[in-house]
């Protein structure tokens, strides 16, 4: 009974104790007024939003500046300035005036005068070109003439021609082409009565040499035509070739008989 009666006792000492102990803590703190505890819980509240939030940058700022500058630039003209085309609209955004049709006329005749220009560049160009040839041509004849003053004889089909045109660093085929063209075509070759017989001779000689030569590669090799070859060994009969005269007539005399047959069959 004692025991609990000293355990009351030591409580209430130590509730009295803690009281005094509170009411000097209050006494040493000075008293804030009502506006001085909402503004310091408002600050803290915009200072735990300011670390939730990103700091704002001056990025959209720049930027737009920098559009103002440019607009400012680009855009808008001075109602009162003027450019070398003519007087600008206020307020207008674009610096060229529009187009009218005098410019179109303009961008037009200028398209012409460049295609009249490129054309008088290609005809004398063509030009050019063909008083070159014509000049080659001319060249080709006289060193051809030469040859033959010179006493040189074709030994084979346009030998003569074929040298010329190798010394001119032209085949005879352009030369051809480009006589064809000036209106100078190149005239048929015809042989002699003497050219023909040594041709057919030079035929048979290949033919007996390698019979089984057939004539179109004989006539590649003479530089002679194919229906040049038959017709000629119709007109000359090898016999004929080979002998001074047969039956008491010349080769000569037999070969044109041989081609007076030939016309009365066609």
């Amino acid at each position: 009974m004692e025991e609990f009666w000293i355990l009351i006792f030591v409580f209430f000492l130590a509730t009295n104790l803690l009281d005094k102990a509170e009411s000097v803590q209050l006494e040493e703190l000075p008293l804030q007024t009502f506006e001085e505890l909402f503004v310091e819980e408002w600050l803290d509240k915009d200072e735990a939003e300011d670390l939730k939030t990103p700091a704002p940058t001056n990025f959209g700022q720049n930027v737009h500046q920098q559009i103002d500058r440019q607009n400012t630039q680009l855009g808008q003209i001075d109602p009162d300035s003027t450019d070398q085309l003519g007087q600008i609209e206020p307020n207008s955004t674009d610096q060229n005036p529009p187009r009218t049709e005098s410019d179109f006329s303009d961008n037009a005749k200028n398209g012409d005068d460049e295609n009249i220009a490129e054309d008088e560049r290609k005809r004398q160009k063509v030009s050019n070109e063909k008083e070159e040839h014509k000049h080659l041509v001319e060249k080709f004849d006289q060193m051809k003439a030469e040859l033959k003053r010179n006493g040189f004889k074709n030994s084979y089909h346009q030998e003569i021609d074929k040298i010329v045109a190798k010394e001119l660093g032209l085949s005879l085929r352009t030369i051809y082409n480009w006589k064809r063209k000036l209106g100078q075509s190149e005239p048929t070759h015809k042989y002699t009565h003497s050219e023909q017989i040594e041709l057919i001779k030079r035929y048979y000689e290949i033919k007996d040499k390698n019979s089984k030569i057939n004539d179109d590669n004989i006539a590649k090799m003479l530089k002679i035509g194919r229906a040049t070859l038959y017709k000629w060994k119709i007109q000359f009969n090898r016999q004929q070739l080979h002998s001074n005269s047969v039956d008491g007539y010349s080769v000569e005399e037999n070969a044109a008989a041989n081609v007076q047959k030939i016309e009365n069959s066609n």
